[in-house]
């Protein structure tokens, strides 16, 4: 029987809100079997640490520093999952770790995700995989998105072509219409949560839209929208990849206009029509679109998407029994699996690499 590999996956998304940690069982393929899921909260004194880091100018030292503090977060919470679930560390084979992105510019062979692996590995007593993207990166792929081959496993059952839509800061699909890994289609397609949850923590000092009630109060400005729809970054071809700061400039007369809650239902709308274009890149329209990511829970996004992408079920992952918190996490712990047993991450039709590409760095406890 084929060995099965116990994985802790923890990731810290582009929405800056926390970590999310899940733990599964796998062979790296076909064979998977979720377990726990766990998730903290960053509180906003290291959000700051971290949007400063971002898009300020900070030294060496200050991203190092927070680089520590955010492994040792990671840290703290593995070592509480384990102990409240009562789990023996020494049953765990690693910890896939995908840090936080601060840099993604692909195209200069550039991603740079911090996260101190040697120190995760030494707090933990557990052996770490992280660093998923650079090889990727250097290879001339986007290095983004890697979690498709988890999607292509996960719902192998499911009726195809089918599709799945992350909306996380950015959002990315992923395509499956055979039973080929190599034939996973993937990419990112816009901006996701994040200029909602910008615009909210701006005005309001909140973190998100509640279940998109503020979006579902405002009046779409079509004209203002379709006009920046035009640029090319919409109707950019795969494979691409995108950082939240690449919408910032575009979405800056949609914020500046004077109803907040129509500024949220713009950006709804929006991001319908981008799915939409994209929809046309793929080798046929999906039957289905299963999302997950905290995008599924505004109410906007999901009744945008139905509108505007006829003959396509929209569903929510946990109409099949899925947790949407859970999928990246999942994702990567099964990229740690499938790292130590060099499996490939990365292909042609996702993250653009001309051959498939093997990511993961190795830290030993």
């Amino acid at each position: 029987m084929t060995k099965l590999y116990r994985a802790i996956g923890l990731m810290s998304g582009t929405s800056m809100d926390g970590i999310d940690l899940a733990l599964i069982e796998s062979n790296g393929k076909d064979q998977i079997i979720r377990k726990n899921f766990a998730y903290s909260s960053y509180k906003e004194e290291f959000k700051q640490k971290l949007r400063d880091i971002i898009y300020k100018s900070p030294n060496l030292q200050q991203i190092k520093l927070v680089e520590n503090e955010l492994t040792l977060l990671h840290a703290e919470l593995v070592n509480k999952f384990l102990e409240e679930n009562k789990i023996d560390r020494s049953t765990i084979d690693l910890i896939a770790f995908h840090g936080h992105t601060i840099l993604h510019i692909p195209h200069q062979e550039i991603t740079w995700q911090i996260g101190n692996g040697h120190l995760l590995a030494n707090k933990t007593k557990i052996n770490v995989v992280c660093d998923f993207r650079s090889k990727d990166v250097i290879l001339g792929g986007q290095g983004a998105p890697l979690v498709p081959i988890y999607h292509f496993y996960l719902l192998s059952k499911q009726e195809k072509p089918a599709a799945v839509l992350n909306i996380g800061g950015i959002s990315n699909i992923t395509y499956f219409g055979s039973e080929n890994e190599n034939e996973i289609e993937a990419f990112d397609i816009c901006f996701g949560n994040a200029p909602f949850d910008d615009l909210m923590k701006e005005r309001f000092n909140k973190e998100f839209d509640d279940d998109g009630a503020l979006s579902l109060k405002g009046k779409v400005d079509f004209i203002l929208a379709d006009r920046i729809l035009q640029n090319d970054i919409f109707h950019k071809k795969p494979p691409k990849s995108f950082d939240r700061n690449d919408f910032s400039t575009l979405l800056a007369p949609i914020k500046s206009l004077r109803n907040t809650e129509d500024t949220l239902a713009t950006f709804a709308y929006m991001h319908a029509k981008s799915i939409q274009f994209s929809i046309d890149f793929l080798s046929q329209k999906p039957k289905e679109i299963f999302v997950c990511g905290g995008g599924r829970k505004n109410i906007a996004l999901m009744d945008e998407m139905r509108k505007w992408l006829s003959g396509i079920k929209i569903k929510t992952i946990e109409e099949i029994n899925l947790n949407g918190d859970a999928i990246e996490a999942e994702a990567f712990a099964f990229l740690g699996i499938r790292s130590i047993l060099e499996l490939p991450i990365g292909f042609n039709k996702t993250t653009g690499v001309k051959l498939p590409s093997f990511g993961g760095v190795i830290y030993r406890k």
